[in-house]
């Protein structure tokens, strides 16, 4: 069989098993969200870079503060891409930010990578808690009246197979990113996230903020290729 025939099967079962797991899980994944906003689509594409051992497997979501018309927190299902296993320690990888805010200067961050939660979770709702008691975030954008002062990002697992904090391509983690006051992205403003280990780069994400109108944003499942 040539490399089309075998690239085209492997696209095929990745995305076969993308809808099987999101069918079951997103509706945990996105819990805390507002269903009739984020489940209009289950998943849009399995996003695969040769480049990148990280994927997107299903819709980047923000939550909104309405009344600032900013993202508090962005939700990421990701996947691997490889057979291999990806470590999350902290140890291993680390995840750079950077905004380009209104009047086109830029606010970055080398790494706001606090670490992944220990076994899987039913909801965002329970993950948020539990990286607050584990001192992985300071505040809790969904529930503290407290606006956070850092930026920072942190990964659970809603598929866990084997309990442990390596991430396979049978298992989905979701990227959460708490974004402080002052690097809060509103409509229009450009973010770039980097997921990075010693060997190279993981995962490239960057976006342009939709119209924030609700408190739940879409903002799509595509990734942006490396230039």
């Amino acid at each position: 069989m040539n490399h089309r025939g075998l690239t085209f099967w492997y696209n095929a079962a990745l995305v076969t098993f993308a809808v099987v797991a999101m069918s079951i899980t997103w509706s945990v994944m996105s819990s805390g969200f507002s269903s009739s906003e984020v489940m209009k689509a289950v998943v849009e594409e399995a996003v695969q870079d040769s480049a990148n051992n990280l994927q997107v497997i299903g819709k980047i979501t923000g939550a909104a503060d309405i009344q600032d018309a900013t993202i508090k927190l962005t939700s990421t299902p990701l996947t691997a891409t490889t057979t291999g296993l990806i470590d999350l320690r902290p140890q291993n990888i680390k995840v750079t930010y950077k905004i380009v805010k209104a009047g086109s200067y830029e606010i970055s961050y080398d790494n706001i990578y606090a670490g992944t939660l220990e076994g899987k979770f039913a909801s965002l709702k329970s993950a948020l808690e539990a990286a607050k008691e584990k001192g992985l975030i300071k505040t809790n954008p969904n529930v503290d009246s407290e606006k956070p002062d850092t930026t920072t990002a942190f990964l659970y697992f809603v598929i866990n197979q084997d309990n442990d904090i390596l991430l396979g391509n049978d298992e989905i983690a979701n990227l959460v990113v708490i974004y402080a006051d002052k690097d809060r992205p509103t409509t229009g403003e450009f973010i770039r996230l980097q997921v990075e280990e010693s060997e190279g780069m993981l995962l490239d994400m960057q976006r342009t903020i939709p119209n924030i109108s609700g408190s739940v944003v879409d903002f799509g499942g595509k990734v942006k290729k490396q230039d």
